[in-house]
């Protein structure tokens, strides 16, 4: 399988290919990744490497052949937009962007009700908006922390805050509606 992945305003190919039985606690992965011009199908090659992957409670946990390995919290910001956060970084992918732009007409794929629910267990330590607040795409919403680090959640769309559901200092577990936006 192979993704389009923006990360930090760089375009990349990813290729992952399962080695053995892979399931949804992880598995053990060829994974290639390769730099694009944007625009172009032009690709600069580079190495593969086999990477174990387990799941956690935040994201993943990667085990790379050279004995390095690292835990990543993922967040889902928007469809196809992720807050990725290493040890000594925070990063956002965008997963096939194009792909998606594409197959979509206007601001259709925004339109009604967006919920902004809890990406994972942690606590809401601020509520940037109110009820009837105006916001614009990606505006922050509402900071939850989890595993020591603070994740500011965005808005899907541009439009007007219709609910916020919790209040600073709630524990939430993961899914739990915070925010809805129309």
């Amino acid at each position: 399988m192979t993704f389009e992945i923006e990360i930090n305003g760089r375009l990349r190919a990813v290729t992952i290919e399962a080695v053995g039985v892979a399931g949804p606690n992880g598995g053990r992965f060829k994974v290639a990744v390769r730099d694009m011009a944007e625009g172009t199908s032009n690709f600069e090659p580079r190495t593969s490497n086999f990477i174990d992957v387990r799941t956690t409670d935040l994201g993943m946990s990667l085990l790379f052949d050279d004995g390095r390995g690292t835990d990543v919290a993922t967040t889902q910001q928007a469809p196809g937009e992720w807050l990725l956060q290493l040890p000594h970084v925070d990063l956002t992918a965008i997963v096939d962007r194009r792909r998606r732009e594409r197959g979509r007409r206007g601001a259709a794929a925004a339109a009604g009700e967006q919920r902004v629910n809890a990406p994972m267990p942690g606590r809401v330590v601020r509520i940037l908006v109110k009820p009837g607040d105006e916001v614009a795409l990606r505006q922050g919403l509402i900071v939850v922390e989890a595993m020591k680090m603070e994740n500011e959640l965005t808005s899907p769309k541009a439009g007007r805050v219709k609910e916020v559901a919790v209040t600073e200092g709630t524990s939430v577990e993961a899914g739990r509606l915070l925010i809805v936006v129309e």
